[in-house]
């Protein structure tokens, strides 16, 4: 009967032993996952403000091509109309030079 109380015994701190050193890896991992959360989230704090920076200048580059692009096409309308608008009024001119010249205003 002895044996088998020291045979208890001796499973019981065993089983103290073993969850001791249970507990002492978890907790070491528990440690090891927050560092590690850390420096993940630093690392996503810095690949996101990159990722940022970059989107905002593509979106300022089109932004910029697209008004360039703009500004081109409507200075060639307007280039259009303004010789249009002097080709129809040499006609015009050369009338009024011409009454102005014959004295007929």
């Amino acid at each position: 009967m002895q044996e088998i109380l020291k045979s208890i015994n001796e499973a019981e701190e065993k089983a103290a032993e073993i969850k001791a050193s249970a507990q002492q890896k978890a907790a070491e991992i528990a440690e090891n996952a927050e560092e590690r959360s850390a420096e993940i989230a630093k690392l996503s704090e810095a690949e996101c403000k990159a990722y940022r920076e970059k989107a905002i200048k593509d979106a300022e580059e089109a932004a910029q091509k697209y008004y360039d692009e703009k500004i081109t096409e409507k200075r060639a309308v307007a280039a259009k109309y303004a010789a249009d608008c002097l080709q129809s009024t040499d006609e015009i001119v050369s009338d009024i030079v011409r009454r102005i010249v014959r004295g007929s205003c």
